[in-house]
């Protein structure tokens, strides 16, 4: 696999991700990351890093989304957190 291919490919998992966060489909997110996380370290192993300026931009730029998609995905898992508990503690007047 070239750089190309490489980047092409990382690319492609990331806006999976993205679209699956979105979706708020967390399992697809999982196994999307572990995939990219594979496809990369298959990479790593068989090429030796060069000082290749644009593929290192490149990778610190679908990490910089990556770090933006998971504050999301926290933010968001945060607030049906709280509003499953609001309405949790609501229900349970009914309760008695």
């Amino acid at each position: 696999m070239t750089k190309i291919e490489f980047l092409t490919e990382f690319t492609r998992y990331n806006e999976q991700i993205e679209s699956a966060l979105a979706a708020q489909n967390f399992g697809r997110v999982v196994n999307l990351d572990l995939a990219r996380r594979s496809m990369l370290h298959d990479f790593a192993s068989a090429n030796a890093p060069e000082d290749d300026k644009h593929f290192f931009e490149a990778l610190e730029a679908c990490a910089a989304d990556n770090a933006r998609a998971i504050s999301q995905m926290t933010s968001e898992m945060s607030q049906l957190q709280q509003a499953t508990g609001s309405k949790l503690r609501g229900l349970s007047g009914y309760r008695n």
